[in-house]
């Protein structure tokens, strides 16, 4: 178990507690803290339930590199990972080595409810709530990333050179996991179930605070994956020039000070895989849903974002 945190005791300990819920025992945890609060009494409230080892680096180098530090010092034959604001449903890693188990997935990832405020079990009523419950598919996942590293359980990549890229402060997960299917050869599968939680809750360093400046880190982030991990096929082409129309115009938005949607990004995924596994092209349309055009926008000068007309025909049109 890897846990990068950097201040966050409280929702360190929530995410400790959802390991000591596990039916699965077999498991050590290795906690890097990247500078920020003193963790050492959630740490000892818990190294009597679980095996913990605290890596502790001083000041901050980011989460790349804390979760690197935590792969070097893992012993065992798989690595799970847990952000310090999120939480495993009780039956997460069972259900993971059971997969596992079957020989067919080198790393497999479980469905991820997405919340915007603190919860450690399902609600009631979990419908209203968006979900990462994507089965994986190769090519998408080089348009976007439709996996949760919180859901991730995974062989030890100790024996292959894929590690975090301690250069990226966003999508660095997302560029691991590319490396893990494409440098390494990993197969990877999706669990039919819900098995841990992805908390959205804004805060001061939370995924959501990342959409307050343009251009987003994501936008160059995104950018980063997209120039290291090319596509061959044009219709994948096709979605990743929609997605750079949608940085394009979120970055519009946040520069003329308007407000982001909820669940923009997820809501994106879901519309462009929706389409992309009936095999048809992007649809310009649901931009105009999600991101509706401002009459003062203008385009990001950038090289790597382009016009929305530019979905709808040219060298790179759907087939």
């Amino acid at each position: 178990m890897i846990i990068p945190t950097r201040d966050r005791p409280g929702p360190l300990h929530r995410a400790l507690r959802s390991l000591a819920r596990q039916t699965y025992r077999r498991f050590e945890v290795v906690i890097v803290r990247d500078g920020g609060a003193p963790i050492e009494q959630v740490v000892g409230r818990w190294q009597r339930e679980m095996p913990i080892t605290l890596i502790d680096t001083g000041n901050r180098h980011g989460v790349s590199h804390a979760r690197n530090l935590a792969l070097a010092a893992a012993h065992g034959d798989h690595v799970a990972f847990l952000d310090d604001d999120d939480v495993f449903l009780p039956h997460h890693l069972q259900a993971a080595v059971d997969a596992l188990r079957t020989g067919r997935a080198d790393a497999v990832y479980g469905q991820a409810l997405i919340s915007p405020t603190w919860i450690e079990d399902l609600p009631r009523s979990p419908g209203g709530l968006p979900r990462k419950d994507y089965a994986f598919d190769p090519v998408f996942l080089g348009i976007a990333n439709t996996i949760h590293t919180g859901s991730l359980v995974t062989r030890n990549p100790a024996s292959t050179r894929v590690r975090f890229d301690e250069t990226m402060h966003h999508c660095e997960d997302w560029d691991f996991l590319l490396a893990l299917h494409h440098t390494a050869g990993y197969q990877l599968a999706s669990l039919d179930d819900v098995t841990c939680v992805y908390h959205q809750v804004p805060r001061p360093g939370a995924v959501t605070t990342a959409y307050q400046t343009s251009p987003t880190p994501f936008t160059r982030a995104r950018a980063t994956v997209y120039r290291r991990w090319p596509v061959t096929e044009d219709r994948a082409e096709a979605y990743r020039e929609w997605f750079r129309s949608f940085d394009q115009r979120l970055d519009t938005r946040i520069a003329l000070g308007l407000p982001v949607p909820l669940y923009v990004y997820e809501r994106a995924v879901r519309g462009l895989h929706t389409a992309f596994t009936a095999r048809r092209g992007p649809d310009p349309a649901l931009l105009d849903r999600l991101l509706p055009s401002t009459a003062a926008s203008w385009p990001v000068q950038s090289s790597d974002t382009v016009p929305i007309s530019a979905l709808t025909g040219g060298e790179h049109a759907a087939h």
